[in-house]
């Protein structure tokens, strides 16, 4: 399971940037946007509501009939293929009633292409059917809770005891509830579980998910505006949309805020699981190198180090030490985070044995040096581009030529490149870090340009990404002795022939990157 460190946001608290590096750092590129959504576009009806579709294997054949008909026809072919083989290989049906199964069972690549198509086209199709202004209004409602054991029923005047809500209130929320399969009413009065209420109070993990979301999310999501409004740079860890939601501006980062309410901080941890918990965070992809995973071997052969940067308790670690039987691992997170790690961290003493745990500050220098690997998974996305850029350069120091930087984090495409499910997840995803901490998903030229940004010494590799993982691999290689400044000049020589022709030099960037994490480093001190 590819779990989402809750200490790489807890207990760091790098101090709030200033208007002027905001400017300095500013975050996003729009380079690049599609200019087609569409390979069609003489055909306006191929696809009405701007939803993107996966493609098609059916030839193309001109429209004779509408956009609805056709989503509907879709749904009920690929409907029958899906049906056929979960008959053939019998397989439950899938079904709401309270003992059927809470997820499908793995299905072949062609059978899983058309269940996908089902949700693409019922989603689309339900969008034309509401239109525009509807679907915009009630869209963004959901309910969900955990109020009696799955197995019974209950009245509601016996659900209205254990609520704050009157009778009334308590049956609008729950029957807005069943029109999205959670709960139903077999008969007036008498509530019960749907497969869907069932999970929420069976799964603490996605209750937690559910909770962060109503009580943490979306306050946080409801003042971005206000916060992109007041401070348009969006980079500051303290100027966020959270921060607005909770009265904490220019005072505290969220995770701060977190750690000062235990409670909350483990709600949000277990949130964190749930989301990473489902097909395509697992680390099975990283180790599958036939798949496009990473392949390790070479550093393998010669028993070289990896550090697993803000790694919590080492899962990453031990699953690769498991397949690599003479690397060396390196597990940093915070002192809390460490005391905290299972004693063992495996019950194989092989594995163990080889995974050390150290307290580190990601925000200070690198304290091992000559790794041949430092991994950060699930870090680079909380943080807006001058802390990332710290992050990097903070490793400088400790690396030697050759040394790896793998990042292993969501990759945005352009839009309409990912099919529409997983473009959907990523792109909320992206929003959520604006919306919590002014952080971001990156494009690959937006990575590219957080190692250009850290040092010219950074060779940067590319990107990756396993077969149906969401997670992409991004590397860079420590080469400085592969600067070239030109023949005979050096490099102020070239930065000063590049200035004379207006371009940004190599200096530009390190000087404003440079002054930018200065000053955060000031206002640490001064905080102190």
């Amino acid at each position: 399971m590819g779990k989402f460190k809750i200490s790489s946001w807890l207990n760091r608290s790098p101090s709030p940037m200033s208007d002027e590096d905001g400017k300095k750092q500013n975050r996003s590129s729009f380079s690049g946007l599609s200019s087609s959504l569409t390979s069609k576009p003489k055909e306006p009806q191929s696809n009405t509501t701007g939803i993107h579709t996966p493609p098609s294997d059916e030839p193309e054949r001109q429209p004779s009939t509408s956009r609805m008909i056709a989503l509907a026809q879709k749904i009920a072919k690929e409907t029958e293929k899906l049906e056929t083989y979960m008959k053939d290989n019998n397989l439950p049906m899938p079904s709401f009633d309270v003992d059927a199964p809470a997820d499908f069972p793995k299905l072949p690549a062609e059978i899983s292409r058309s269940r996908q198509e089902i949700i693409f086209a019922t989603r689309e199709l339900g969008l034309l059917a509401h239109g525009p202004r509807e679907s915009l209004r009630w869209g963004v409602w959901e309910f969900s809770a955990k109020l009696f054991p799955p197995a019974e029923t209950i009245t509601l005047s016996e659900l209205q005891s254990k609520t704050s809500l009157d009778p009334i209130n308590l049956a609008r929320i729950l029957r807005l509830a069943m029109t999205k399969g959670i709960f139903r009413e077999p008969v007036p009065g008498i509530i019960a579980h749907t497969a869907a209420s069932r999970v929420l109070a069976e799964d603490s993990d996605l209750h937690a998910w559910v909770a962060f979301n109503g009580e943490d999310i979306f306050p946080a999501a409801a003042h971005v505006l206000e916060a992109l409004k007041t401070h348009p740079e969006a980079t500051s860890l303290t100027r966020a949309g959270f921060q607005f939601a909770f009265g904490t501006v220019d005072k505290e980062p969220m995770f701060v805020t977190f750690g000062k309410d235990p409670a909350r901080a483990r709600r949000m941890g277990k949130a964190m699981v749930s989301l990473t918990g489902g097909e395509g965070y697992e680390i099975s992809y990283l180790l599958d190198v036939e798949g496009g995973g990473y392949d390790f071997s070479e550093i393998d052969a010669k028993g070289g180090t990896f550090v697993d940067v803000g790694g919590s308790h080492g899962f990453v670690d031990v699953d690769l030490a498991k397949k690599y039987r003479n690397m060396k691992f390196v597990v940093q997170d915070t002192a809390k985070t460490v005391e905290s790690a299972p004693k063992p961290i495996c019950e194989d003493e092989q594995v163990a044995g080889r995974i050390e745990l150290m307290p580190h500050d990601f925000f200070q220098e690198q304290p091992t040096k000559d790794a041949d690997v430092y991994f950060f998974r699930w870090i680079m996305h909380n943080y807006s581009t001058p802390y990332a850029v710290k992050l990097l350069k903070n490793l400088i120091p400790a690396l030697k030529p050759g040394a790896r930087v793998i990042i292993n984090d969501h990759c945005l495409l352009e839009p309409g490149q990912e099919n529409p499910w997983d473009e959907t997840v990523m792109r909320r995803m992206d929003l959520v870090m604006l919306a919590l901490l002014n952080a971001q998903e990156r494009t690959e030229a937006e990575f590219r340009d957080l190692f250009k940004a850290a040092s010219d010494g950074f060779v940067f590799k590319g990107v990756t990404r396993p077969k149906g993982c969401r997670m992409s691999i991004i590397e860079a290689v420590w080469r400085p002795d592969l600067v070239d400044y030109g023949a005979s000049a050096t490099p102020a020589d070239a930065d000063a022939a590049a200035g004379a022709t207006g371009a940004t030099t190599a200096a530009d960037v390190e000087a404003s990157t440079t002054n930018a994490l200065e000053e955060l480093e000031l206002e640490d001190q001064e905080a102190k």
